[in-house]
């Protein structure tokens, strides 16, 4: 009797040990850093360094909208395209914008319709769900996607032309 109430006594060690550290790894997980690409807001140029990363994940990205002729996209910056004087295109990387955005930013964006139809451009924090490694946009000439959920219009000035 003497045997079993000493291995009771070890299992009730083992168990209170066992309870303190599932209580701990609970308390330093909820301390932990946020899964990347839910809790932080990354730049284009962030998402794309490391697309793998964030590959079917729910991102929030700040870059520059874009909505011209076939072209609907997320932006690393915008600049001069030198083919009309003011006339912005997109540039560094890019991200297919999959479903539009709401009306109420779009119609907030900045128009332009120096060389044919009319564009729409402003900086944007969009949250939505990310895609790499397929073929997206128009003739799957994208190589990333994003498909918005939320989208706020940033405060943003185009650049003086030089």
């Amino acid at each position: 009797m003497n045997v079993w109430l000493h291995k009771e006594v070890n299992v009730k060690k083992l168990c209170l040990l066992l309870a303190i550290l599932a209580i701990a790894s609970l308390l330093l997980t909820g301390c932990a850093e946020p899964q990347p690409g839910i809790e932080e807001e990354l730049t284009v140029g962030q998402l794309l360094a490391d697309p793998a990363k964030y590959n079917d994940r729910l991102v929030t990205v700040q870059g520059f909208y874009f909505h011209g002729f076939e072209t609907i996209i997320l932006s690393e910056n915008l600049e001069y395209s030198g083919y009309a004087e003011g006339h912005l295109v997109p540039s560094g990387g890019m991200v297919w914008v999959e479903g539009g955005i709401p009306q109420v930013v779009y119609d907030e964006l900045y128009v332009q319709s120096m060389m044919g139809p009319s564009e729409r451009y402003g900086k944007v924090r969009m949250k939505g769900s990310f895609a790499a490694g397929g073929q997206y946009g128009h003739l799957g000439s994208h190589s990333y996607q994003i498909s918005p959920v939320e989208v706020e219009l940033l405060p943003w000035s185009p650049p003086d032309s030089d």
